[in-house]
Formats: structure tokens, C-alpha cells, sequence
């Protein structure tokens, strides 16, 4: 994601400094000699120009940017900047404010502001009286205190505080369900705690990287197994992507349901040849001299599978790709329709509002990290005459998304189309070797007709997340 920053101060070298890796930095001044001896302890791009002209902010990204941070002196200036990144749809704006009397102007731009005024009284009020004061900054800058709140994915959820202990920081405290602990070495941490570490300054990113960064968990929250169905021939080209699949995700096993006669030669038994295939994968197979619904609807019932694998040919019909997507919404068990379309570099997402632990949205960061992948998140708007007043929940939707990208260094772009949602994303996927799809929680007929119809039309693999 891009950050576009006007204003060569301090205080964009000390912000560089902080943010996460995920941002692509471009920073804007007019003063070019104050530009070349800007350095930061990161790469960036430096544009010498008048931050106020639309030519020098499209220079710097802004038809890319999410965000924009104006730090110029001049009131005016930042207005003027923030007018023409807020007509370019720029999500997020933010400033630092010179004169308060200005407030209202940035306010009514849904700009966020810093009072540098404010900033320096509090520290100020810190040295004359630090009992009053709860500060994040003390022992003269040189520690902090943070509070944090543990995200599902977070590398530190379900471990003790022996086993993440350091010299550099301390956990002092946790606000578990509206109750404080204080917590000792057998303290596990847990989703949604509140956590307050003190810390040495200098460990800033490392704290922020182990307790809100992202640990790929899929699909174990589902079960551990990868369950393959190899039912002809034509399938033996998918059994590659599986065990790209199980290598690259937290599922441990890999099982196959096959028939006994999958090839028309016997030169080699169906179990040999699986082998040759396979390599050094381990795997268990189910052999079936046909195998019906009933065999499928068995296996699901004695396992733990945590994805179905399911080869997709030109000939599956609507009715087998129906009872498959039924198997998986039955189980809350994801399902990928296989067309070989791996190693997945790029993964497109049919975004939705649904932000849970295992909702789509959240899976597809997940993967997108664990395999090194861009990830393309789509979002397809009806036409105007349908649409319904949902400009602000669009608008925090996107958010999450730039905040998941973030917390898991995952390359992001959000693309908006409009039109019939089934048909436009069916196409969008020949730009990706994955896509991920999920009905709406309250599975209704024209959600499960859209992953339907993405699941048939496809060109690339499709994963899936029931509800």
C-alpha cells in the first residue's frame, strides 16, 4: 500500500520510521535541498515539487495512494493538498494542524489531525506531574508503554508469557472481558486481550511485529487433512496442486478417496503411479471401485478435513458442483474447486463484510502470506438505479482490508467494477491462479447462486469459505 507525505520534517522521518513495511513511501517537498538531505533508515521515493498541484502528487503515486499525511506550516497548503486526495477517493487523510482556528476547515474533509500544541503539553505535564499522567513515553524517551489487542492470527495467541519472555520488554498487564490480570509466566495470551507491555524504544517494531503481526493458521481452524477425490484419469493433473497446497498451508495429511481402475493401462498399479506423482509427499488412500455421494458424505464424517479438493473438468455439471458446494456448507468445510492453476503468486478475493476469524476476507491474507502471493481484493458495485446507501460500510470494509495487509505484509489492490457480481468476477479471474469466494452468513439463494457460478465459470482454481 502507498503513503503519499508533504512536508520533508522530522516528523515524517520519525513516522517513516515506525510504519510498517507494507507501505510504499513517497515523500513530497518544494524545498529541494531540504529533500536531499532527507534520509530515513528506509528506502523511498523523493519528489521535489508544490505539494498543492495535482500534477506533483500524481508524480508521487496518487492514483495508487491509500493514504496522504500533509505536514506542511501552512494551514492552507495541507487544505489545499487533502481537497485534491479526497477527490481522488484517498481513504485515509491525515495532518498536522498549525492553528486551531482551522479545526472545522480539516474536520469537515474527515481529515484526522495532530495538535502539535497539545502533544507538547502533555509532555510537558508528564515532567511537572508524572503522577497524573499515563503516558506512552517515559525514562526520557527511552521506554514505552503499548497497549495491544491480540488478533486471531497473532504469532503470540495461546502461548504462556515463559514462552515469549524477553529482556527488551515486559507484559504488565491484561483487560481479559472487561477484568484486569496481571499476569505471570503460566499467563496464557488470548484473542481479543487487551495487552500492556512496557518496552525499551528502540524494540518498537520487533513488539509490534510478535504481538499484532499475522502466523498462518489455516486451515487447521477446520481440521488438518487435505481430502482429495480423484475420480478418473484427467484428475492425476490436480494431485500436484494438493500437494502444493499441503505444503504451503497448516494442514498435515493428505488424504486421496480414488477408484481402484483410475487408469485405463495397468502398466503400473493406481497406488505406484500416485507415489511417482507425490514424491516425497506422504499420503493415505481410500480406494472405491466407484465412488458415490455416499462414500464422500462417509469420509467427511470420520475425519478431520480441514479443505476438500476437488478436480474441476469442462464436463462437471452444475448438479456435482452444487452438491459439492451443499457437502462443504453442511461441514463448514472449505472447498477447492482445482483447475492446476498453481503456485498461487496472485490471489483474487470477492470481498465482503464479514471480518470473522475464518471468514474469507481473513483467509485470504492468511494464504497471501503464507505463499508469498498478491492478493487482489474485488469489490462489485450494482448499478446506480439498485444500489442501496452503503457507502460508509464499503468504506469501512476497506479499511480492514488495508489493515490486514498491513498487520500481514501482504501486497494489496482493490479493484471496484459494477455490474452482475458472479459474471464480473467469473472474468476477472484470468488475472489470478486463485480465487476465494464465500456466501453470505445468512447463506442466502442469490449468495450460493453467485459461488455457483463462479465455481463453474472459473478460470482459475477457486477456494471456497462456507459462510
Amino acid at each position: 500500500m502507498k503513503v503519499i507525505i508533504v512536508g520533508a520534517h522530522g516528523e515524517a522521518k520519525e513516522l517513516i520510521n515506525r510504519i510498517s513495511s507494507g507501505w510504499s513511501i513517497s515523500v513530497v517537498d518544494i524545498d529541494q535541498d531540504k529533500l536531499r538531505n532527507f534520509t530515513t533508515n528506509r528506502q523511498i521515493e523523493k519528489i521535489q515539487g508544490d505539494g498543492t498541484s495535482a500534477l506533483v502528487l500524481r508524480k508521487a503515486g496518487l492514483d495508487q495512494a491509500t493514504a496522504v499525511v500533509t505536514l506542511t506550516v501552512d494551514d492552507e497548503v495541507n487544505l489545499e493538498i487533502l481537497k485534491i486526495a479526497k477527490q481522488s477517493n484517498i481513504l485515509r487523510l491525515s495532518s498536522v494542524i498549525n492553528h486551531s482556528v482551522n479545526l472545522n476547515k480539516y474536520k469537515e474533509m474527515d481529515v484526522e489531525v495532530v495538535e502539535p500544541n497539545i502533544l507538547l503539553a502533555r509532555r510537558f505535564e508528564h515532567i511537572l506531574e508524572p503522577r497524573r499522567v499515563v503516558s506512552q513515553a517515559f525514562a526520557g524517551g527511552r521506554a514505552e508503554a503499548i497497549e495491544i489487542e491480540i488478533s486471531s492470527d497473532s504469532p503470540v495467541r495461546g502461548k504462556t508469557l515463559r514462552e515469549i519472555g524477553s529482556d527488551y520488554y515486559i507484559v504488565g498487564a491484561l483487560l481479559r472481558k472487561g477484568k484486569v490480570i496481571i499476569p505471570h509466566g503460566d499467563t496464557e495470551i488470548e484473542t481479543g486481550d487487551l495487552v500492556t507491555i512496557v518496552l525499551q524504544s528502540g524494540a518498537f517494531s520487533n513488539v509490534i511485529n510478535l504481538f499484532s503481526g499475522s502466523e498462518s493458521r489455516f486451515p487447521l481452524e477446520f481440521g488438518k487433512d487435505v481430502f482429495v477425490i480423484l475420480e478418473n484419469e484427467n484428475n492425476l493433473k490436480n494431485l500436484s496442486e494438493s500437494e502444493f497446497y499441503i505444503r504451503n498451508t497448516k494442514a498435515t495429511s493428505l488424504q486421496l478417496l480414488t477408484k481402484e481402475d483410475l487408469f485405463e493401462n495397468n502398466l503400473e498399479t493406481t497406488q505406484e503411479t500416485l507415489k511417482a506423482v507425490l514424491k516425497d509427499q506422504e499420503f493415505n488412500t481410500t480406494y472405491k471401485s466407484k465412488i458415490s455421494n455416499k462414500d464422500i458424505d462417509k469420509f467427511m464424517n470420520d475425519n478431520s478435513v480441514g479443505t476438500i479438493f476437488y478436480p474441476i473438468e469442462e464436463t462437471t455439471s452444475r448438479a456435482k458442483i452444487r452438491y459439492m458446494l451443499n457437502i462443504a456448507s453442511k461441514t463448514n468445510t472449505p472447498i477447492l474447486f482445482s483447475r492446476s492453476t498453481y503456485p498461487y503468486k496472485t490471489i483474487g478475493l470477492l470481498i465482503n463484510s464479514n471480518f470473522d476469524e475464518n471468514s474469507s476476507n481473513s483467509i485470504a491474507f492468511d494464504l497471501a502470506s503464507a505463499m508469498s502471493a498478491n492478493l487482489v481484493a474485488i469489490n462489485i458495485n450494482q448499478p446506480k438505479f439498485l444500489q442501496q446507501d452503503n457507502e460508509k460500510q464499503l468504506a469501512g470494509t476497506l479499511e480492514k482490508l488495508q489493515d490486514l495487509a498491513l498487520s500481514h505484509e501482504v501486497q494489496l489492490d482493490i479493484e471496484t467494477h459494477e455490474g452482475n457480481e458472479a459474471k464480473i468476477f467469473s472474468e476477472q479471474t484470468s488475472k489470478f491462479d486463485l480465487s476465494i469466494v464465500s456466501s453470505s452468513a445468512t447463506q442466502t439463494w442469490q449468495g450460493r447462486k453467485i459461488v455457483e457460478f463462479v465455481s463453474k465459470n472459473s478460470k482459475c482454481s477457486v477456494l471456497y469459505i462456507p459462510g
